[in-house]
């Protein structure tokens, strides 16, 4: 599907399907049936189908991109060949180039699939041109604004849907070696650096977080360094993303219930890969650096047990008392080897906790971190990009649960508090620099048994889009 700009507003009268927002409250049209412009509703009259965008004081562009795609969703359902969507409405308080964006992230993003392995392949129904229709005679500026809008916003939708075709193969496709090969090939193509650690190099780094947890594994663990190429001195942003391929949970194994949706606990690695794919193709002038820790957790007769003690590239030892919680421990390696960077900022993503889900549900990013003012670049960014983010505290007390009785800390709580715990642990490895944020994306990182307006059963690619916004505000 193209998606093409309209500043004269002839595309409605070419068009299969003209789609019209309104407001509740607002002017509506005519209808035999009740419409009054609340959010979700929608009404088809001739070839004119009109989204109610709910009360306009609530408005917001997470509801453009929920939008767009219900008038995708409802084109496809029509076999519309040619959509035009007028945009005068969809602006509501927002300018131009903003709603322009959400816009196509919700068109292209709602129309995701990945459906590679099936034999047999339901024929796509979407339209093959969208057109977005604005105002007759834009001022200058502002069409330029939309026109790069729509550009970057294309890129960004196709960095989420990399992120979400890496995370959705199968664990027996996208081992630890597979994500690393893709992160090279990506690289490649977008005029990134990237270099990739293996097993020996890890050992004299002494990494013995991703070296012990991957130790039950067939699989060689793999150290994922992505660098942008800038002509730049200052120090960069670090992002650093958990990478385990499959998660069985080691010999603290877990349930066999939706045991195979483990293949989700590399989600962040995907979003870091994702999330420099875009700085790569948006052409950031800063410098931005991703790391991805990647391995399996698997329980073979080498793996590490309960009660092993590690010792972490910077030195600090850690108690494992469950070798399910295993994604701190790869990323204390990752988090500690990003001290080379001096960085100004340090963000980590992950799929860490259970409990984050079961307080958020797949509703919230968890954040937690040792700069306020990056925390609420985050949860500004989040509520921008509908990646929405909730702060946890990080209360010194809390290293009171973690601290071991054999090592410097151990690898899960003595008590409750099983998100804000695995952050404390984070934290020690990460004092390196005064600006460091944790993002537990558990609950949002895969949709379990239902689609969701932007995104089908599978990965979300979460953290994509709430990166890119972040470094922009960085």
């Amino acid at each position: 599907m193209k998606i093409s700009l309209d500043f004269s507003g002839k595309s409605f009268k070419g068009a299969s399907l003209s789609v019209h927002g309104a407001f509740e409250g607002g002017l509506l049209p005519k209808t035999t049936k009740k419409f009054e412009g609340k959010e979700g509703e929608s009404f088809l009259s001739a070839e004119i189908l009109w989204l109610g965008l709910g009360k306009k004081e609530k408005y917001s562009l997470e509801k453009a991109r929920r939008a767009a795609a219900k008038a995708l969703s409802q084109a496809k359902a029509l076999q519309a060949g040619t959509l035009a969507l007028d945009m005068e409405a969809m602006l509501g308080a927002f300018n131009p180039s903003e709603v322009t964006a959400a816009v196509v992230e919700g068109a292209r993003l709602s129309s995701y699939r990945f459906d590679k392995y099936k034999s047999k392949r339901s024929p796509v129904s979407e339209p093959s041109v969208l057109t977005l229709v604005f105002p007759p005679k834009p001022d200058a500026r502002m069409a330029s604004a939309v026109r790069k809008a729509l550009h970057e916003a294309e890129i960004v939708s196709g960095a989420v849907t990399f992120a979400r075709d890496l995370a959705n193969e199968p664990p027996n496709v996208m081992t630890p070696p597979a994500l690393a090969a893709a992160a090279k090939e990506m690289a490649k193509k977008n005029g990134l650096i990237c270099r990739v650690l293996g097993r020996a190099e890890m050992k004299k780094l002494g990494m013995g977080g991703i070296l012990g947890v991957s130790q039950g594994s067939i699989f060689e663990p793999q150290f994922i360094i992505l660098e942008n190429k800038v002509a730049s001195d200052a120090r960069p942003v670090v992002l650093v993303g958990k990478g385990i391929t499959f998660d069985t949970g080691g010999i603290s194994i877990k349930p066999s219930g939706d045991m195979d949706k483990m293949k989700f606990d590399m989600c962040g690695a995907a979003a870091v890969i994702g999330a420099m794919k875009a700085v790569a193709e948006l052409k950031f002038p800063m410098k931005v650096v991703g790391l991805a820790p990647v391995c399996e957790n698997m329980p073979g007769s080498t793996a590490q047990r309960p009660g092993d003690i590690l010792r972490i590239s910077n030195g600090k030892t850690v108690e494992v008392l469950n070798t399910d919680a295993e994604g701190r421990l790869i990323l204390a390696d990752a988090l500690s080897y990003a001290k080379r960077y001096a960085p100004k900022a340090l963000v980590d993503i992950a799929t860490l906790t259970g409990a984050c889900a079961a307080t958020f549900s797949d509703r919230a990013i968890a954040v937690m971190g040792t700069d306020p003012e990056l925390v609420a670049k985050i949860e500004r960014a989040g509520e921008k990009t509908g990646e929405r983010c909730w702060e946890l505290p990080l209360w010194d007390e809390y290293l009171e649960l973690i601290r071991a009785t054999y090592a410097d800390i151990q690898n899960i709580s003595k008590k409750a508090a099983g998100t804000i715990t695995a952050g404390m642990f984070l934290k020690e490895f990460a004092d390196h620099t005064k600006s460091w944020a944790h993002l537990d994306i558990a609950g949002t990182a895969w949709n379990d048994n239902s689609p969701k307006p932007l995104s089908p059963i599978g990965a979300t690619g979460v953290g994509v889009r709430l990166f890119v916004e972040l470094l922009k505000e960085l």
